[in-house]
C-alpha cells in the first residue's frame, strides 16, 4: 500500500478520494492547495504519489509537478483535469506526470490506476538501485530532429501517457513505438502490434477485445484480444486512420475508462495497457472531415512524435546506410565492406520517396548484386530509369517535377545547403572560420546555419 498525497481545493473530492483510498489500505495525507502541498512534501520524502488538481489558486497542478521535478522528489504525479483543460493536462503528461483523470471520474478507473502507478514507480527505483534500465532500441541518425524525438523519449519515459507517431509511410514509426516501450516502466511487459488497416471492422474488434464462444459464425470457443494479451504492456496500433467510426468509439471508451467487452460477450473486462498509436494520415483534418472522433484524437495524440521523412535528414543516410549494409551482408553472407563514394554522393542525391524502408530495400539489393567489395552507385539504382548522380540533386528535382511528381521546395533547400556545409567544414577539419571563406558567407552567418541545420549544438 502507498503513502499518497491527494491536494484538491474542494473539500468534497478530497474526502471521496481519501475515503476510497483508504479503504483500499493506502495511507492518505491531504492538501487544499498547492501551497499548503509543497511544505508537505519538502517535509517528508516518503511520499510515493501525489494526486493533485490542475486548476488551483496559488500554486497549481503545474507548479506542483515543475517544483517536485526540480527538487528531485521521487514521488509519482496523477493530475485531475476537466476535460476544458486538456491542453494544459497534456502540457503536464510531456512534463513527466504519470498519467491525468478526467473529472468527473470513475472511482473503480482510479482505484486501478493508482496501485499501476505505485507499482511503476517501484519498478523505477529498482531499475535505477540495480544499475539497470529497459531493453535499448536505437534509433539510427544524428540529425537535429531524430535527437529531438530520442530526447523525447527519454523524456516521457515514466509517463503512462498515450503516444501518437505520425510520419509518411516507410519513416520507422513501429521502430519509435518500439522505443517507447523499451525505454518505459512496461519495457518487461509485452509488446503486441496490429495493423488496423489489414482487418475488416469486425475482425479487427475480434483481435483486439477477443470475442466468446458462439459470437459469430466461427467462433467455437472464447478466444481472448490484445487488449489481454498486451496487458502490463504496450499495445501498437498501427493505421490507427483506418478504424471505422464503431471501433474508433469502443477504442476511445478502453482509453478513457480502462474497461472494454469481449465481441458477443456481457463482462466488463479491465486493460492495464500502454498504446501506442501510429498514422500516415492527417487525423486532424480527418476530424475537421467528420471522419475521425474530436475526442478519441486527442486521447491518443498526448505526446505527438512527428517523424521527418528521409529527404529532410540527408546526414542519418550514410549512418543508416552502413548499419543497414552491416545486417544484410550477414544475413546474405556477402564480404560487403562498404560504398563507393560515387554510390554515397547519389544517395544523398536521391529523394527517397519511400523513406528509410526504401533505403532498407536498396542497401539490400546493392549488397546482393555487390558480392564483395564496395557497392556501387549502379548495384544501388540501376533498376531506376534516371538513376541520381553524384552531386546532381538539383537535376533529379526537376526531373521529378518534369514527370509531374512534387517536391518539398524548403526541405529540398534545406537539405542542398547542409551537404553544401557538410563538405565545407570536412574541407576545413570542421573550421568555421575557413568554412565561410569557401561558401562566401560571413562568420556569423555560418555559425548560425550550421545551428539552425543541426550540424552543431
Amino acid at each position: 500500500m502507498g503513502r499518497i498525497l491527494v491536494v484538491d481545493d474542494e473539500a468534497g473530492i478530497r474526502s471521496l478520494i481519501e475515503v476510497m483510498l483508504r479503504r483500499d489500505g493506502h495511507e492518505v495525507i491531504l492538501a487544499a492547495s498547492g501551497d499548503e502541498a509543497l511544505p508537505l512534501l519538502q517535509a517528508d520524502p516518503d511520499i510515493e504519489l501525489v494526486v493533485s488538481d490542475l486548476r488551483m489558486d496559488g500554486t497549481d497542478g503545474m507548479g506542483l509537478l515543475t517544483a517536485l521535478h526540480q527538487a528531485k522528489h521521487q514521488a509519482f504525479v496523477i493530475i485531475m483535469t476537466a476535460f476544458a483543460e486538456w491542453t494544459t493536462a497534456v502540457q503536464a503528461m510531456r512534463l513527466g506526470a504519470y498519467t491525468f483523470l478526467r473529472k468527473p471520474f470513475d472511482n473503480d478507473h482510479v482505484r486501478s490506476v493508482i496501485p499501476r502507478a505505485l507499482a511503476a514507480r517501484d519498478r523505477l527505483l529498482a531499475a535505477a538501485e540495480a544499475g539497470e534500465g529497459g531493453t535499448h532500441v536505437d534509433l539510427m541518425g544524428s540529425s537535429a530532429a531524430i535527437q529531438a524525438i530520442q530526447q523525447l523519449i527519454e523524456q516521457v519515459s515514466t509517463t503512462d501517457s498515450t503516444v501518437l507517431v505520425t510520419g509518411e509511410s516507410g519513416t520507422g514509426k513501429e521502430l519509435v513505438a518500439r522505443a517507447v516501450h523499451y525505454s518505459s516502466l512496461r519495457a518487461d511487459g509485452p509488446m503486441v502490434r496490429v495493423n488496423s488497416a489489414a482487418l475488416t471492422p469486425s475482425l479487427l474488434e475480434s483481435e483486439l477485445f477477443g470475442h466468446v464462444k458462439g459470437a459469430f459464425t466461427g467462433a467455437i470457443a472464447d478466444r481472448p484480444g490484445l487488449f489481454a494479451l498486451a496487458d502490463g504492456g504496450t499495445l501498437f496500433l498501427d493505421e490507427v486512420g483506418e478504424l471505422s467510426p464503431e471501433t474508433q468509439a469502443k477504442l476511445l471508451r478502453v482509453l478513457e475508462t480502462g474497461e472494454y467487452s469481449q465481441v458477443g460477450g456481457r463482462e466488463t473486462l479491465r486493460a492495464n495497457v500502454r498504446v501506442v498509436a501510429a498514422t500516415n494520415r492527417d487525423l486532424a483534418a480527418m476530424v475537421k472531415a467528420g471522419t475521425f472522433r474530436e475526442d478519441l484524437f486527442y486521447r491518443l495524440a498526448v505526446i505527438p512524435l512527428d517523424l521527418p521523412p528521409l529527404r529532410e535528414r540527408a546526414e542519418d543516410i550514410p549512418l543508416l546506410a552502413g548499419h543497414l549494409l552491416s545486417r544484410h551482408a550477414v544475413k546474405l553472407r556477402r564480404g560487403v565492406t562498404g560504398f563507393s563514394d560515387e554510390a554515397i554522393r547519389a544517395m544523398l542525391a536521391y529523394s527517397w520517396p519511400g523513406n528509410v524502408r526504401e533505403l532498407d530495400n536498396r542497401v539490400q539489393r546493392g549488397v546482393a548484386l555487390a558480392g564483395s567489395g564496395e557497392i556501387s552507385r549502379d548495384q544501388l539504382f540501376g533498376d531506376l530509369k534516371a538513376p541520381p548522380m553524384a552531386g546532381s540533386n538539383d537535376d533529379h528535382l526537376l526531373r521529378r517535377l518534369a514527370e509531374g511528381g512534387s517536391i518539398d521546395l524548403e526541405a529540398s533547400i534545406a537539405a542542398y545547403e547542409r551537404r553544401l556545409l557538410q563538405a565545407a567544414l570536412e574541407q576545413t577539419q570542421d573550421n568555421l572560420t575557413e568554412a565561410a571563406k569557401i561558401l562566401g558567407l560571413s562568420f556569423r552567418q555560418i555559425r548560425y546555419k550550421v545551428r539552425q541545420l543541426g550540424l552543431r549544438g
